[in-house]
């Protein structure tokens, strides 16, 4: 029978998240335990390797071409299109879904079916200005 104790113990012991009565235990236990004691030292390993890792930031000229690039303009301008085009459709939907229910004459359905109608003009509204008016953005060109 394998042991698997150095599963939840050990990497309690590498952080340090041990009692100084738990810590004593196990590394009793894994002066016994050979399977413990070969994964404690492999754990150790890759917590060591992991500690030398470095995240290393882009540089302003990544992030000058990365703005002005032509993918992100596309990703975002396809996004933009398509977010605006689901939002409209399932408005839509629970428009016609309000309508065609059998409880739409009655001053709820006709205040919800008005409101996602309302809704949806003000959505496609702003989105629409919003569209244009990229072009004139005054904060278009500022660095970020």
């Amino acid at each position: 029978m394998v042991c698997t104790r150095f599963q939840s113990d050990g990497m309690k012991l590498l952080d340090g998240e041990m009692t100084g009565e738990e810590k004593t235990l196990y590394e009793d236990h894994i002066r016994e335990c050979e399977d413990c004691r070969r994964e404690l030292e492999d754990l150790g390993l890759l917590v060591e390797w992991t500690n030398q890792l470095r995240l290393k930031l882009p540089d302003d000229s990544f992030w000058e071409a990365y703005w002005d690039g032509f993918y992100r303009k596309a990703e975002r301008g396809t996004g933009f299109i398509l977010l605006m085009a689901g939002i409209a459709g399932l408005c839509l939907f629970a428009i016609a879904k309000a309508v065609t229910s059998p409880g739409f004459l009655t001053f709820t359905g006709i205040t919800i079916t008005v409101a996602l109608a309302g809704l949806l003009v003000v959505f496609i509204s702003v989105a629409r200005e919003r569209y244009h008016e990229r072009k004139y953005d005054p904060y278009r060109k500022v660095k970020r």
